[in-house]
């Protein structure tokens, strides 16, 4: 029980620390992340895990630091997301979580080294939760930015590694992604894992983000490449109408995808989801007693089970807050001093040890391949099925090399 007190106590303390405007009594977070627009399912998912956390810092605080969150609506685009960092600096926050995409979360970077480059005495830093774009910790890796979720390659990487073990994969291979960013990324790793898992890839296409309400005609390109497995970036409302397009064409392909776990996937496509993998950050059935405790106490708290990326953001929150702890005692902390704190933290969760990789600030986390099936102990979208742990890949087994792009400065 040790991981779960650990990952338990963790999670349900700090949101957010600040510097700044802030006083020793009352610290803030700046929570960048689409509450309006086609984007608003995004900050959505995350407004659970927001108040689960507050609210239980808040009630243990005493005499303590006390949480001050504000969110602020980027609205999905990224002239929102940079109006929206200008007022919560001028607010006094400078620790900022970008709980958007990877062009929202570039626009909070680019926003951030401004601000640092102009004020060096006072410097803000990012705690990126769901962008998965490679540049992040790539090229634009930077001292005060950090990735707490995967790449696009680690993914794609860590679905086929098991899925070949499996037998599930298949030889004959279909790439139909997002065109940005995370779906351009999932195809390149498609298409360059092709060798190492034996596979041929049988063709790609790629479709509008968020624009397209029917998806029969690229479902119709897709079935006459005669794949059999389809790996997918998509995510949102794109998702739910591939796989009821696939559904209603009867298409044989298992899908292999990031963001099946989305409330309403599942139950989109019903009888067809059985059968498709997904490389998730969190399955309760996976993560054991933890795993169950956990799942239990969030949906306690917020009626309803932590899917998808709503656990990037609190294993965010469990290392932010493991960071500031180690921070010595009766000082605000400085930005600086949070950043070193937050580079050497380990924390447990329920399927294993979460670490900082102080070199390119990219999450070291395990995943957990599942697979849709009426066996699942936990149903989801209140159908008869769920998604059951095929295997859990260690930090170590998903971990990938720091990119040479990565230069990180320090100050």
């Amino acid at each position: 029980m040790k991981s779960l007190r650990l990952m338990t106590s963790v999670a349900l303390s700090a949101l957010a620390i600040s510097v700044g405007a802030a006083s020793a009594e009352t610290v803030k977070i700046a929570f960048l992340t689409p509450k309006t627009g086609p984007l608003a399912f995004i900050g959505a998912m995350y407004d659970p895990t927001i108040n689960f956390v507050t609210k239980s810092f808040n009630d243990a605080a005493g005499d303590g630091h006390k949480v001050d969150v504000s969110v602020y609506d980027d609205a999905g685009t990224t002239q929102g997301a940079a109006d929206r960092f200008k007022q919560a600096i001028a607010d006094g926050a400078r620790v900022f979580i970008g709980a958007g995409t990877s062009p929202l979360a570039a626009q909070n970077l680019a926003d951030i080294q401004r601000w640092n480059q102009r004020n060096p005495q006072d410097p803000a830093m990012l705690l990126i939760v769901g962008a998965e774009g490679s540049n992040f910790t790539g090229a634009d890796c930077n001292f005060y930015s950090f990735r707490f979720t995967t790449t696009p390659f680690i993914r794609q990487n860590a679905l086929a590694k098991v899925m070949k073990g499996e037998g599930t994969l298949g030889s004959k291979i279909y790439s139909l992604q997002p065109d940005y960013t995370m779906g351009r990324e999932m195809e390149a790793a498609t298409v360059q894992n092709a060798a190492a898992y034996g596979y041929e890839v049988v063709g790609t296409n790629r479709h509008d983000v968020f624009k397209i309400k029917d998806f029969s005609p690229f479902i119709e390109k897709a079935r006459a490449a005669e794949p059999e497995t389809i790996f997918t970036a998509g995510g949102g409302s794109d998702l739910t109408l591939i796989l009821q397009a696939a559904a209603a064409a009867g298409l044989k392909a298992r899908f292999a995808g990031m963001f099946l776990d989305e409330p309403g996937n599942i139950a989109a496509a019903g009888a067809a989801a059985l059968g498709n993998y997904d490389a998730q950050i969190f399955n309760a059935e996976a993560g054991g007693e933890a795993g169950e405790a956990y799942r239990a106490a969030f949906n306690a708290a917020a009626g309803r089970d932590p899917v998808a990326f709503m656990n990037n953001s609190i294993l965010t929150l469990n290392m932010l807050t493991a960071a500031v702890a180690a921070l010595p005692k009766g000082e605000q902390p400085a930005i600086n001093a949070l950043v070193t704190s937050l580079e050497n933290v380990k924390v447990d969760w329920p399927l294993g040890q979460l670490s900082m990789r102080a070199d390119d600030h990219q999450v070291q986390l395990p995943l957990v391949i599942s697979v849709v099936s009426k066996d699942a102990k936990d149903k989801v979208d209140g159908t008869d099925m769920g998604f059951k742990p095929v295997k859990v890949l260690s930090a170590a087994e998903t971990s990938m090399p720091v990119s040479a792009e990565c230069k990180m400065k320090r100050p």
